[in-house]
Order: C-alpha cells, then structure tokens, then sequence
C-alpha cells in the first residue's frame, strides 16, 4: 500500500488541488452575509386578549439571513435578483450566534410592550371600556462588545452615570446611554430571581456603541393580555406594525374580511413607523405567500422602485395613517 501510494503520489497531489478548491468554495467563510426571501409568522400566535377572539388575518413577515456567507452561497446569490449580499458590520463579527439570538428576543420584547400600548390607546379612543396604565422602566441592553462579560443581552439598565431613567423619559434617558464611557446599574431579571449590578465600561477605538431598546412596564391593561409569542425563537422588532393592527382590529372586534393581510416595519413609542432590513426580500415573500395586501415603512417606497407586486401595497409613517389606510382598504 505504502509503495502503490508512493508511486501515484504526484497524482493524489494533483487530485487534491480540485477536492481542495470545491470544499473551500463550500466551507470557507468570507466576511459577507446572505438575505434571502423567508415566511410569515401570524400575529394571533404572539397575544392573547382576555375575553378576545384574536384575527387571525395579520402576519409578520421575516427573511432569512446566511452568515458567514461562503463563496457558493455567493455564487447562488449572484444568479438571481431574490437574494442580496451585505458585508458584515463590526458589530456583526462581535456577535456569537447566541448574543444574536438574544438579541432578537430582546427587540420583540420591546416591540410588543409598545404594540399593546399603541394598539390599547388607539382602541380606547373608540371605546372607553378599553384602558391601559405604563410607565418607562429603563433600557434593555441589545449589544454590547463581547469583551465586556460583565454586561448580559437583557440587561435592563435603570442608572448611567448616576441618573435614574424614572427621572426622565426614553428619549432623554437613551441620550445618555450614547457615551463611550459610563458607569451602569444594571437589574438582571433571571426567572423569578431580580439582581441588581454595578458595572462600568469604557469603549475602545473602533468598537460599536452599547444598543438598547426602550423597556415599557404595564402597570394595568382592561382586557388583560397574556404574549405567548415571547416563547417562539423567531426574534426582531420589525412585526411592531403588524402587532399593533392586530390587536387594535381584535379589540374593537372588526370585520374587516377576510383579506390575508402582511406586513413589515417598527413600531416607536410616539407612534411612528420604522425602517427595516432585507425589504425587498419581504417583497418577494409576500408574494411568494399570496398576500392581498401589504404595509411597509413609507420611507422604503425608494429602495423598492421598479418592483413589480401582486398584492395592493400600503405605506405608511405612523400607526394612525395604517389605521385610516386599513379602514380605507376594507370599506
């Protein structure tokens, strides 16, 4: 064996050059990343409303998301217009698969405490039964360098530098959290067990900042709510629109038909609607999913010029315009 392998060794070489190059195209990592169109997640399966039959016309949409994209995938990506290939930010590369899906989590928290807050005042104005009572309760820590093990995704930050965030709004509250250097009191919420943290962090040059997102607490709601949707592993804040229809459609119990409604966006404190990533891929989904109609951001009508979509397309600034345009779309 050893003489048949030494006499074709010059062969065995030349053989491996192809093997090699096929399984770097494969495997190799390079320092992209891959968006592809993905499915919808119906929005009954995220809240329930005491006494509510939730509709079950709303959908969120997501995309799926390769990274580190490898060469092949590249080459896959480059063949069609379905799929787009983004470098990967610094902050990207920090992020282990864990923090990221961690982080997911933490955006759909924040994103259905304002949903149910909008969605509640908006229902309110029609029927006075409905109530809701919150407060702003501090920020919850999104990102963080990796070398900083004293801070956890999740973390909810009540003190920066020695302000209290019960003493300001988000808004003047987040501001602070903008510096390169602080020092945080931190409540850490592990099961039923709350801890509280004194840590300090000083960025280094190049790193990201520390991302947040804002951490509503509900003191009262009539009807009363349960989100069961915090236990599925789909994570992100881009389903806030789409939340907040449905559960002011499910409130006020109205018939709007029976239109497969989906869409895309952020849902803000003051009621405005976000940008999100990968909107051409929604694009693509819904109608790969045979939606009727569709909401997106309005500030995302220019990266969609010139697509062409089976489906009547909605965009909007704020939550009220999506109330009035559903009304619209329906009637």
């Amino acid at each position: 064996m050893f003489i048949f392998l030494k006499r074709f060794k010059k062969l065995f070489i030349a053989l491996s050059f192809p093997y090699l190059y096929v399984l770097f195209l494969l495997v190799m990592p390079t320092g992209n990343q891959i968006l592809a169109p993905g499915g919808l997640t119906p929005v009954h399966a995220s809240v329930q409303i005491e006494g509510v039959t939730m509709n079950t016309q709303f959908h969120t949409i997501y995309v799926y998301n390769y990274y580190p994209m490898t060469p092949f995938q590249g080459f896959l990506a480059s063949m069609g217009d379905r799929m787009e290939v983004y470098p990967l930010s610094v902050r990207e590369k920090d992020t282990s698969w864990r923090d990221e899906y961690l982080s997911g989590q933490v955006s759909k928290l924040s994103s259905l405490q304002i949903s149910i807050i909008q969605a509640y005042e908006l229902a309110s104005l029609e029927d006075d039964n409905i109530t809701i009572q919150h407060h702003f309760g501090g920020l919850l820590l999104s990102y963080r360098p990796s070398r900083i093990k004293d801070l956890e995704i999740g973390d909810i930050v009540v003190r920066i530098d020695g302000k209290n965030y019960a003493d300001y709004d988000e808004g003047a509250f987040y501001a602070f959290s903008r510096a390169r250097q602080a020092d945080l009191t931190i409540k850490r919420v592990k099961g039923d067990q709350v801890t509280y943290h004194q840590v300090s962090y000083n960025l280094e040059e190049g790193e990201p900042d520390l991302r947040y997102y804002p951490n509503y607490v509900i003191d009262h709601a009539s009807p009363q709510f349960t989100l069961p949707g915090l236990d599925s592993v789909i994570g992100g804040p881009s389903g806030g629109m789409m939340q907040t229809l449905s559960i002011y459609v499910s409130l006020l119990k109205l018939n709007i038909g029976h239109a497969k409604i989906a869409g895309t966006g952020t849902i803000n404190s003051d009621g405005s609607i976000g940008k999100i990533g990968g909107i051409k891929q929604k694009i693509y989904t819904a109608a790969d999913e045979k939606v009727a109609i569709f909401f997106i951001p309005r500030a995302h009508l220019v990266d969609i010029q010139g697509m062409k979509y089976p489906f009547d397309l909605i965009a909007v600034s704020t939550i009220e315009e999506a109330v009035s345009a559903l009304h619209d779309a329906i009637n």
